[in-house]
C-alpha cells in the first residue's frame, strides 16, 4: 500500500478537472495517511466526508461539462460514477459497523477506482470538451 503519485498519464486535458482529480488524490492520499497509522475513526470519518463531498462537487461538474458538450457516452459515465456512490456507501456502513478493516479495503478500493476511472473513462471525453 503506497500514496498515490500523481502522473502526467492522470491528464485528461481540461484543467478544471485536471485539478479537481489532483485533490482528489490528496483526498485519498490523505485517508492512506490515517489508515497506514492506524488513525481513529474520527479522523477517518473526516477525511471521507471530505472525499464524498468533493467527489460529489467533481461528478456534478464533470456531468455538467459533458452534457454541454453532448457527450455521447454520458449516460454510461454516469452510471460508472453512481456505482462509486454506491459501493462507498456500503464500505462506510461496514466501517459504521465496527469493520476497522475494511479501512484499507476502502483505501484499495477508491485508489484502483480512481486512476483506473481517470485513464480508462474521463480520458473519453477529452476530445467532446473543450481543453482549457
Amino acid at each position: 500500500m503506497a500514496l498515490i503519485q500523481w502522473r502526467d498519464s492522470y491528464f485528461v486535458g481540461v484543467a478544471r478537472f485536471d485539478k479537481e482529480h489532483r485533490r482528489l488524490v490528496e483526498l485519498i492520499n490523505d485517508m492512506f495517511i490515517i489508515v497506514r497509522d492506524k488513525g481513529d475513526s474520527t479522523a477517518l470519518n473526516t477525511v471521507v466526508q471530505a472525499l464524498i463531498e468533493y467527489t460529489e462537487y467533481h461528478f456534478s461538474s464533470e456531468e455538467e461539462a459533458m452534457e454541454e458538450a453532448n457527450y455521447p457516452d454520458l449516460v454510461e459515465h454516469k452510471q460508472h460514477h453512481a456505482d462509486l456512490k454506491k459501493k462507498v456507501t456500503t464500505f462506510l456502513e461496514q466501517i459504521t459497523a465496527g469493520g476497522e478493516e475494511v479501512r484499507t479495503e476502502l483505501y484499495h478500493f477508491l485508489r484502483e477506482w480512481l486512476i483506473n476511472h481517470i485513464v480508462k473513462e474521463d480520458k473519453k471525453y477529452t476530445e467532446y470538451l473543450k481543453p482549457s
